[in-house]
């Protein structure tokens, strides 16, 4: 069976959850400053491992960069998960379990290794596309 690719499944979490946008304009205040801090986390990491992709992509050897870019994908998915938690009485349950399945591979060491492997322009691009999407949710939330 062929290995997911890890930087797409983060693009389609990310691109799902910023359709959910209309949807979470109308929690209170608080619940949106919380989902915005999240995005942001979540944007600052994926912006920390498409640093590091970028590295390894020039050098694929160097060990540095390669841990760094295990540590900020694996860290991407507990804050998605605590969006998912934040948002679990307001949103279909499908669509929160939808997110939470997409989430399962992210928690998983064999395919982030495998992703950090094949470090390539086009996984570097999926990441800052990514990041697009939580920057862009982020703001949203705050108006």
């Amino acid at each position: 069976m062929r290995l997911v690719d890890l930087t797409l499944k983060i693009l389609g979490i990310s691109e799902t959850i910023h359709r959910w946008q209309d949807s979470l304009t109308t929690l209170e205040q608080a619940r949106r400053v919380q989902i915005a801090k999240y995005a942001d986390e979540i944007a600052a990491t994926l912006a920390r491992s498409s640093a590091a992709f970028a590295t390894l992509e020039r050098d694929p050897s160097d060990i540095r960069a390669a841990r760094e870019a295990i540590r900020e994908l694996g860290r991407i998915s507990g804050y998605v998960e605590d969006i998912v938690l934040t948002l679990q009485d307001h949103l279909d349950g499908r669509k929160l379990a939808g997110v939470k399945r997409r989430l399962e591979p992210l928690a998983e060491l064999g395919p982030l290794r495998a992703a950090v492997q094949r470090a390539d322009s086009a996984r570097i691009e999926n990441l800052l596309e990514a990041e697009g999407y939580f920057r862009a949710l982020a703001d949203g939330l705050r108006t």
